[in-house]
């Protein structure tokens, strides 16, 4: 049995009206407003979505991936954010070289 899949996916309102495909980037910040959270872009979820994915141990190639993005450099340079406590981490690695005295 053959069966294709539909070459275009339409998503409806309860009411059975068509959504727009800009509908969730339209009232993104309608939605950030009514739950008081800061203002963001909705592309910023982007590179969110591929920091917390990469703080919990996905691959640069998974996010990759995930994201559609064509090159991992864009993945990397671009998308991938480290979060303060990564930061502290890395710190923390070479901290050993300085004498006690001098840490703060």
């Amino acid at each position: 049995m053959n069966v294709r899949a539909p070459s275009c996916v339409f998503y409806v309102d309860p009411m059975g009206k068509r959504i727009r495909p800009d509908f969730l980037s339209q009232h993104f910040p309608d939605f950030l407003v009514a739950h008081q959270m800061k203002r963001i872009r909705f592309h910023d979820l982007r590179h969110s979505c591929a920091s917390l994915l990469y703080a919990n141990g996905v691959s640069l190639k998974e996010i990759q991936e995930w994201l559609g993005h064509s090159g991992i450099s864009t993945t990397s340079n671009i998308y991938i954010h480290l979060d303060f406590s990564s930061k502290v981490s890395s710190a923390n690695a070479i901290v050993w070289i300085f004498p006690e005295e001098t840490k703060v």
